[in-house]
């Protein structure tokens, strides 16, 4: 008996060895360089704002933003599939610990009211109730794995409710933007529509006066009427950017009028990409990737436990006791306690092909983690070009605006004093007009390019974080 129980001893030391040693798989991680400053960007190091949406100083747009990051149904359904993941890492932490259950019995025999059949047979009353508990013991770190990589996955989700944030907040700033540009070259084409109007006046008197053709009158209602005709689309762009800026605030197109943009003008801050890798910090996107890639690490090591073995502890407590015929034979009180040590020998490859599955993931894991590393890194670059150049375009179109309106008012002076035809006049309003719209859109262009900085940056959801309570 002694020879039995070193045997088993040193069986299950030798186990535990294999088991912690097979278990040690390597965890991967990117390799992609960071440089050290955006190509795009001046050296510096400050950081964008935290909340940036405010630093355009346009306090509707704030109010959205804020509605949006609370209210928006993506960001709801977000949440919740954080919850269903914190509720998956406490499956996997409970098996670490050992489950303890509760069994009761009864039971009732009778076999009829025949005496000679139940001196055969007899009435039996059985009650027992017992404590059950069980038990893995974590050889290997496969549990632990296991609860690790639910872990890590639970806040790969928790980042992604993040980044659906901040993609609710960008596409706020977005559309409202949109909205106000909208507005802007609606309140631009009105106006040169009237004065197209005028103009269109002006030459119907001069033609019942003789000093203007029929030919002069068609071209001025000619000229007139195509500046009405771009009115409705612009209509429609701004209702519709309405309605979606309704959707993303959690209510419903219905009630978009409600939606009035703020009347002064929109300042578009200055860009500060800060420093590369504090991307890898700031984009939800990138820290649920490394999340995501630690899960995989541990994923790994758990499928690697399956080559090993595994402990289960079992044991019983409880009472029972028996009636026959309605005499009480005794009750007693009964323990059973076992162990059990399991390791695969053969099962048709199965244990390989988990760990090839493991594998597979994790390469994937961390191909799709470097990818997304790059990717975010050329957003930037990229936002910044755009940002620059649209600034330097809207300060060209914006003086290219003012040479237009002084050139319209010349060439309408000098019809006025019959100095020249109709052609130049028509010609200068539809300079004014290309080129008065094109500023307006310009401006546009910049402050959507500026939205699309901040989002590449990834900053803006921890305005959103709960505040840490200190004691």
């Amino acid at each position: 008996m002694p020879q039995r129980s070193t045997f088993l001893t040193a069986t299950l030391a030798a186990a535990i060895a294999l088991g912690l040693a097979g278990c040690a798989t390597q965890a991967v991680h990117p390799s992609v360089e960071i440089p050290s400053q955006f190509a795009a960007a001046p050296t510096s190091q400050d950081e964008p704002e935290l909340s940036w949406w405010d630093s355009f100083g346009d306090p509707v747009l704030s109010q959205l933003v804020r509605r949006a990051a609370s209210e928006n149904r993506d960001v709801k359904m977000a949440a919740e599939r954080v919850r269903a993941a914190r509720a998956g890492e406490t499956i996997s932490r409970s098996a670490l610990l050992p489950t303890v259950g509760v069994s009761a019995l009864g039971q009732y025999s009778d076999t009829g009211r025949d005496a000679a059949y139940k001196e055969r047979s007899p009435d039996v009353r059985r009650g027992g109730v017992g404590l059950d508990v069980s038990w893995e013991i974590d050889l290997t770190g496969r549990l632990r794995a296991g609860a690790s990589a639910a872990a890590a996955e639970a806040l790969a989700a928790e980042y992604g409710t993040r980044g659906v944030r901040l993609l609710a907040v960008s596409d706020v700033a977005t559309n409202y933007f949109t909205l106000v540009g909208a507005q802007r070259q609606l309140e631009t084409i009105r106006a040169i529509a009237a004065a197209h109007h005028e103009t269109l006046r002006l030459v119907q008197a001069r033609e019942r006066a003789g000093l203007a053709t029929p030919f002069d009158v068609d071209r001025a209602r000619t000229a007139a009427l195509q500046a009405d005709a771009a009115i409705p689309q612009l209509e429609t762009l701004a209702a519709v950017t309405r309605h979606r800026i309704a959707v993303l605030i959690g209510d419903q197109a219905s009630n978009a009028a409600g939606i009035v943009p703020s009347r002064g003008g929109v300042s578009v801050p200055p860009a500060r990409a800060g420093l590369p890798a504090s991307l890898l910090e700031r984009r939800p996107d990138l820290l649920a990737l490394r999340a995501q890639l630690e899960a995989s690490n541990f994923r790994r090591q758990q499928a690697a436990a399956e080559w090993f073995p595994r402990l289960f502890l079992g044991a019983m407590f409880g009472r029972d006791g028996l009636e026959l015929n309605g005499y009480d034979i005794g009750k007693a009180r009964f323990t059973n306690a076992s162990a059990l040590l399991t390791m695969p020998i053969f099962n048709a490859g199965r244990t390989k092909a988990i760990n090839e599955i493991a594998e597979a993931n994790q390469r994937e894991t961390l191909a799709r983690y470097e990818d997304g590393i790059v990717r975010a890194l050329e957003d930037v670059e990229n936002s910044l070009v755009a940002l620059k150049d649209e600034r330097e375009r809207a300060d060209t179109m914006k003086m290219a605006a003012a040479s237009a309106d002084s050139a319209l008012g010349r060439a309408q002076s000098l019809y006025d004093r019959g100095q020249t035809d109709l052609l130049p006049l028509l010609d200068a309003h539809r300079t004014r007009l290309a080129v008065r719209m094109g500023a307006n859109d310009s401006q546009t262009q910049l402050q959507l390019a500026s939205v699309r900085l901040f989002k590449s940056l990834g900053g803006g959801w921890q305005a959103f974080e709960p505040v840490a309570q200190t004691h």
